[in-house]
């Protein structure tokens, strides 16, 4: 579960993160570093001890695309570099793990295809990897993303979105999203069929659109 009393208490002199009506938002400040980044992107100062913070029950944590991360968890990216060092080499789009493997996947994928040019890969295969995502996250399991918009994405495929934090920098720096969306289990996505089947039959001229 999402846990925004334990990141608040762990960065008390900061805004809180709020959770209210079913979803946690907030704005998260995280400043920028003195020293130069060792990687293009890469992380800003206090996110991912933050993010980490939301999840302090999950034991099985995969990073991917890893980048300049080295854990907690299972570190994957499609290069190794200097600095880059992922402990396993793969594509987003064919991880090589067991359905049902992690309780947590944190990702901060190239925002575009000139992003991925500074990272010398190709074009990052967002649907497919949140396909993946969706097969080796156990049920109730999170997927929390850093980028500049959050994704689409289909209920009737298993996941909910849950959280939507905003994540500022400094000046003229990018302001980007960090999405967190939860697997559904089978009892959550049978309550939202049957909750999307009475509303159609409530209101027949009502079209859900595909995200939904």
């Amino acid at each position: 579960m999402i846990n925004v009393e334990n990141v608040n208490k762990i960065f008390p002199r900061y805004p809180k993160t709020v959770f209210d009506k079913g979803w946690v938002y907030g704005v998260w400040y995280c400043g920028t570093t003195f020293r130069s980044a060792r990687l293009y992107g890469e992380y800003p100062p206090t996110f991912l001890r933050r993010a980490l913070a939301l999840f302090p029950s999950a034991k099985d944590i995969l990073h991917c695309p890893s980048g300049s991360v080295m854990g907690p968890g299972i570190t994957v990216d499609i290069q190794h570099t200097e600095v880059i060092r992922p402990q396993i080499i793969a594509d987003a789009a064919h991880l090589p793990f067991m359905n049902h493997s992690f309780d947590l996947i944190l990702s901060d994928p190239p925002y575009s295809d000139k992003d991925a040019e500074n990272y010398g890969t190709g074009h990052f295969p967002l649907q497919k990897f949140m396909r993946e995502a969706l097969r080796i996250l156990r049920p109730g399991g999170y997927l929390g993303m850093l980028h500049i918009f959050y994704p689409s994405y289909r209920r009737k495929e298993g996941w909910a979105l849950v959280a939507l934090i905003c994540v500022v920098t400094g000046f003229s720096k990018k302001t980007r999203i960090f999405s967190i969306f939860q697997k559904s289990n089978q009892l959550q996505l049978a309550k939202w069929e049957s909750q999307k089947a009475w509303v159609v039959q409530e209101s027949p001229s009502l079209k859900l659109s595909e995200e939904d």
